[in-house]
């Protein structure tokens, strides 16, 4: 490769490292072959700069050429003459056949596939009856309450595992109306949650799962820990009669924090035997409260006595005041 074939160029950038070369070769883009050596690169405060540098090699105008040789043709086959007969015995020549020409072809045709034969229509009533009908969900075997309990326990045990805590998980009641279950852990207040959402929700899922798995008819799950059911219903019921006393000390309504139904049970039974104050749940979902009312407010506000009607224009004007035959106090 001669020096006027390829050259090597710096620029500011790489595009005007290749029109600087390109104008040195005197060739456009697709006659010659370009590489870059170095991207630019400006450096810190100077230091580490860099100019693209780029080498363009112009494309030889020869096509390479293999150096084997192809193999030279064969030379076309000489056939003897024939010995020449004189003429009186020579043979008259036969007259060749006219070549015949190659049958043309017919134009190959599409490969369609034979229409389907078209079936008789069925009737209504026949298709419904002939449609296969939809397999029933498998049935759930009815489980009695030991299998019940027992189902509870690993369920539950399943549940703790994958929520990352070791709990022994304790059966303390079953009969009809639920299974009492106890979870003894070192991370109770995890799993109480506060005021006991997080057991709450707990619970909740463990029924949701127990109907899946068990046939009607199912009992409740009841959980608990470390005896929290039985602590935060003595506190619901104290708290219960002192805002019972409070609303009847001060003739008020008196509104609770809001509580799940849970909660608000035990205030409704807690207060029911008293004959001076009712309590009722307002609210929707979680913002549903309990509010103890005095007996004597309730009644005074469903008593109401109507407003006094308004006199009629048509009656004198002395007679709207009150005074007898019109007359005016003068004062």
């Amino acid at each position: 490769m001669t020096a006027n074939q390829s050259v090597e160029v710096e620029g500011a950038t790489v595009e005007e490292a290749i029109r600087q070369a390109l104008d040195q070769l005197g060739a456009g883009e697709d006659d010659v072959v370009i590489e870059v050596l170095s991207t630019p690169r400006a450096g810190l405060l100077g230091l580490g700069a860099r100019r693209a540098r780029v080498r363009v090699t112009r494309r030889d105008a020869n096509p390479a050429r293999s150096a084997v040789a192809s193999p030279r043709s064969a030379p076309p086959r000489t056939t003897p003459p024939a010995p020449q007969q004189p003429a009186a015995t020579r043979p008259a020549p036969e007259p060749r056949p006219a070549p015949s020409r190659p049958p043309v072809a017919a134009p190959p045709t599409p490969n369609v596939p034979p229409p389907a034969p078209k079936a008789p229509a069925k009737s209504a009533a026949v298709t419904r009856d002939s449609a296969p009908e939809k397999a029933p969900p498998p049935a759930i075997p009815p489980a009695n309450l030991e299998e019940q309990a027992r189902e509870a326990q690993q369920l539950l045990r399943n549940v703790l595992d994958l929520m990352g805590e070791q709990a022994e998980i304790v059966l303390t009641d079953k009969d009809a109306e639920g299974v009492a279950l106890e979870i003894q852990s070192e991370g109770s207040g995890i799993l109480i949650g506060r005021h006991g959402q997080t057991l709450d929700a707990l619970e909740y899922l463990m029924n949701r799962l127990m109907a899946r798995r068990v046939a009607e008819p199912v009992v409740p799950i009841i959980l608990d820990i470390a005896a929290y059911r039985a602590r935060r219903r003595q506190q619901l019921e104290r708290m219960a009669l002192t805002m019972g006393e409070r609303a009847k000390r001060e003739h008020q309504t008196v509104a609770l924090e809001p509580m799940p139904p849970r909660d608000r049970r035990i205030i409704h039974l807690t207060l029911k035997d008293d004959p001076l104050i009712t309590t009722r749940s307002v609210g929707s979902g979680y913002a549903r409260t309990v509010e103890v009312v005095p007996t004597d407010l309730e009644h005074a506000s469903s008593e109401r006595t109507p407003r006094r009607p308004r006199p009629s224009p048509a009656e004198p004007v002395g007679q709207q005041g009150g005074f007898k035959g019109g007359q005016k106090r003068i004062i």
